[in-house]
């Protein structure tokens, strides 16, 4: 990833551009993070999903020409999302729920390979991928399921203040895992804080945040889909950060803020990380 894309340069839109298509520009080197939470009682719970084994085949018969271009610097790990998943001791057709931050092309591939699951995202979300062109938005609409297996929240109408983050859910209802409003990078971005008891809590920001520079420096990546409302969600990440600095933020395509998580090194091209919450 152009280290531009990440971080945008100041100035104009031409100004923020030039970076991104310069030759010899800097670049990032970043994961595409999806998780495995394992609740006592719940069971497994997914955050987003890795990719499925035809993005290893074809960029382009996976997320469509528009994104294939966009996404032609992908280097998809060597074992898809379902594979991934049974070497974690998950089986991919006992998953029951998922939670999406979002529904873009690197966190939906894997959708399809998870036939029993009950997908958690914002109704917001849900909207913007029945738009009209919403490909060229960075939905794909063979991702995604039948409208039957999305549960819906609508954090602004029915969520509750939490720290800096004003709409928000308990998901489970014993504090565990609750649902962060954090829209701007798409209408209805979702950030998730796991507590993992004994083990502390961690802050999935998804891409709210593409690196932990953006909430550092409180610079928009090059490109999101409301700037005011991305960068009223990266002062509120900051906020947090400010108030909780032992609780790791980790966004979904910095390349070193996962490592906090990992309870062994990982090699290139991880897709999955861990954390496992238990009751508060």
């Amino acid at each position: 990833m152009p280290g531009a894309y990440a971080v945008r340069a100041g100035g104009g839109a031409v100004r923020r551009l030039a970076p991104v298509l310069r030759p010899g520009q800097d670049v990032i080197h970043a994961p595409c993070l999806a998780f495995v939470l394992r609740h006592p009682s719940a069971g497994v719970i997914l955050v987003d999903t890795g990719f499925h084994a035809d993005a290893r085949g074809s960029l382009r018969r996976d997320l469509g020409l528009p994104m294939s271009v966009l996404f032609r610097g992908l280097e998809v790990a060597a074992e898809p999302f379902d594979v991934q998943l049974r070497a974690a001791g998950v089986e991919p057709a006992d998953v029951r729920r998922v939670v999406m931050t979002h529904l873009h092309v690197d966190h939906t591939s894997g959708m399809r390979l998870l036939p029993n699951a009950e997908f958690v995202c914002a109704r917001e979300e849900w909207a913007a991928t029945r738009r009209r062109a919403a490909e060229l938005k960075g939905y794909v609409a063979r991702h995604l399921p039948d409208a039957s297996r999305m549960r819906l929240v609508d954090l602004a109408r029915e969520g509750e203040l939490y720290g800096p983050f004003p709409h928000t859910r308990d998901l489970l209802g014993d504090g565990t895992i609750r649902l962060l409003g954090t829209p701007g990078h798409t209408p209805g971005h979702l950030s998730v804080l796991v507590d993992r008891g004994a083990d502390g809590r961690v802050l999935l920001a998804g891409d709210a945040a593409y690196v932990r520079r953006n909430i550092d420096e409180q610079r928009l990546p090059l490109i999101v889909d409301d700037p005011p409302a991305a960068r009223e969600s990266l002062r509120r990440l900051a906020a947090f950060r400010a108030g909780e600095p032992d609780v790791p933020v980790v966004p979904s395509h910095d390349p070193d803020a996962w490592k906090a998580l990992a309870p062994e090194p990982a090699g290139p091209g991880t897709a999955a990380g861990a954390a496992e919450p238990s009751p508060a």
